[in-house]
């Protein structure tokens, strides 16, 4: 049993443990929960969008061998919140943190960790197609240079429903 200052509850009841995030009951149900929850560009969008959606997008355009990486590759922010990159940036610790839980859920629930390049690719493609669309901002990133969207789809699911394709 773990102590409130040690992690969080989560929804099935079960305790979240940041030190030891691999012996934590975490089930699909809490991660799609806490994703479907968590507002993108942290709450900078002129409608809410979630993680959770972001993921399920992701994972429409992949390879379908990779569809289930690319639903998972944001479950840390289920424990962690979305913090913008800048923010992220700003503190390297949280990066360690961040890859401690994504090998952890990636042991647990099977996807690939580190991620493979092509989900990465497809996380921009992500990034760029709602910055324009849900966040309205035309604006120049640099990250996003040469990032093709032309392959993208907006197909709108739930995370819990896309998990059991599988």
């Amino acid at each position: 049993m773990i102590e409130l200052n040690e992690g969080i509850s989560l929804l099935s009841g079960a305790m979240f443990d940041y030190n030891n995030p691999d012996k934590s009951e975490v089930t699909i149900e809490d991660i799609a929960t806490a994703l479907s929850n968590v507002c993108r560009f942290s709450g900078h969008v002129h409608y809410f969008y979630s993680v959770a959606q972001h993921a399920v997008n992701a994972s429409y355009i992949v390879d379908p061998v990779l569809a289930f990486d690319a639903l998972m590759h944001d479950t840390a922010e289920a424990f962690t919140n979305d913090l913008p990159t800048p923010l992220k940036a700003a503190f390297p610790v949280f990066k360690e943190l961040e890859v401690k839980i994504e090998s952890a859920m990636a042991k647990r629930f099977g996807f690939a960790y580190p991620l493979p390049p092509a989900i990465k690719f497809a996380d921009l493609q992500m990034l760029k197609m709602e910055k324009e669309r849900i966040k309205r901002d035309h604006d120049h990133w640099a990250c996003l240079e040469g990032i093709d969207t032309a392959s993208g789809s907006e197909g709108f699911s739930s995370t819990v429903l896309r998990t059991d394709e599988w």
